[in-house]
């Protein structure tokens, strides 16, 4: 009988140590990373790409040229995440091409060629992207698939450079380029075609969308190299996008909600950028470098007063970890930049040493 007992235990010990596994635990997420891509030295120095860790607050630099044997070629000028896709999309006008490359390795996936003076990129659907050009002065309507070239639209403007979406309709900067222009294209992206144009200050260059639907628009103002005393002053336009939107199917004028001048014309303000709440607004001063200034989106003048005193070059803010990135040149452009992270208050919280004009910043 003892046996027996004893043969029941051994049976249910073995049974006991064969339960059913507890389920595994989730994989935790990756650091989360952004990368920074460095223009470098002008005119034809070759580009680069930067991860900085968030959380670490650190750098790797050259990784692009880590994941692939080919440089990325001069001048980039912009860069933006296809999420649908995992890709990363490079806008490398030195080259004359754009770089599709796999978003988790950075490894290129293609290059296309051809693409002349072109500046910045958007895209307008999940299967087309524009790209500006000062080559025709108009944008690349390319398909995101294959990215080939569909159509060349031209904005009916000069220098078109930084673009918004909302909704269907695309707004293209027409900066002038080494001209003057004072306009805005609107494009009807379902459509590809121009609806009108935006009168607005000299020389616009950025554009962002608030909380309340409004667009802000930035104007540097005209030049004048032979008497900068005589350039004209920056300034910035709203508009509300709904009486906007009202304004183009009744067929009426279009005319800001608000325009706020600059007192000092020799501020040239540019890189205009929002908060993730969509009520502060950050925008560098001159150009191509300058102090950091910053207003509410209620404001009923622009703010003169420098938030962040220095020579930056471009901005871009982290709507995750609210923190506005600030990218900062020395005095001798072809030496090491420095990327500078702030609260939105213009706290310093980090500054790390980085490659010759740090310009373009993404988020993965």
């Amino acid at each position: 009988m003892k046996k027996v007992i004893f043969s029941l235990l051994g049976l249910g010990l073995i049974f006991g140590s064969c339960k059913k596994d507890t389920d595994p635990q989730p994989l935790p997420d990756a650091p989360r990373k952004a990368i920074i891509g460095i223009e470098g030295v002008s005119p034809n120095g070759i580009s680069s790409l930067a991860y900085y860790d968030v959380a670490s607050q650190t750098i790797e630099n050259n990784v692009f040229r880590k994941a692939n044997i080919n440089p990325l070629g001069a001048q980039l000028s912009d860069m933006m995440i296809d999420e649908d896709r995992g890709r990363l999309v490079l806008v490398v006008p030195g080259s004359d091409k754009i770089v599709f490359t796999h978003l988790d390795d950075l490894k290129i996936d293609k290059q296309y060629g051809n693409f002349m003076q072109i500046k910045n990129i958007l895209q307008t659907s999940p299967d087309e992207y524009y790209i500006s050009s000062w080559e025709f002065d108009g944008v690349y309507i390319v398909n995101a698939n294959n990215g080939n070239i569909k159509e060349e639209l031209p904005v009916e403007g000069i220098g078109p450079t930084k673009m918004v979406l909302h909704k269907d309709l695309a707004f293209v900067c027409n900066t002038g380029a080494f001209l003057y222009d004072s306009t805005v294209t609107i494009i009807r992206t379902t459509e590809d075609t121009i609806v009108t144009k935006l009168i607005v200050g000299g020389k616009p260059n950025s554009m962002v969308i608030d909380a309340d639907d409004n667009l802000w628009v930035l104007n540097g103002g005209k030049v004048d190299n032979s008497n900068p005393f005589a350039a004209g002053l920056g300034s910035l336009y709203r508009y509300n996008l709904d009486t906007l939107n009202t304004a183009i199917d009744s067929g009426w004028a279009i005319v800001p909600d608000t325009v706020m001048y600059f007192t000092d014309n020799l501020l040239k303000p540019h890189s205009l950028t929002i908060n993730k709440e969509g009520s502060q607004l950050f925008f560098i001063g001159n150009s191509p470098t300058g102090s950091v200034f910053s207003m509410s989106t209620t404001a009923k003048r622009v703010d003169e007063n420098p938030m962040i005193v220095g020579n930056y070059y471009t901005l871009a803010f982290d709507k995750l970890e609210l923190e506005l990135y600030a990218m900062r040149l020395p005095d001798n452009t072809d030496q090491d930049g420095d990327l500078q992270v702030y609260s939105p208050a213009g706290n310093l919280k980090t500054s790390i040493k980085i490659g010759v004009k740090p310009k373009n910043v993404v988020f993965k």
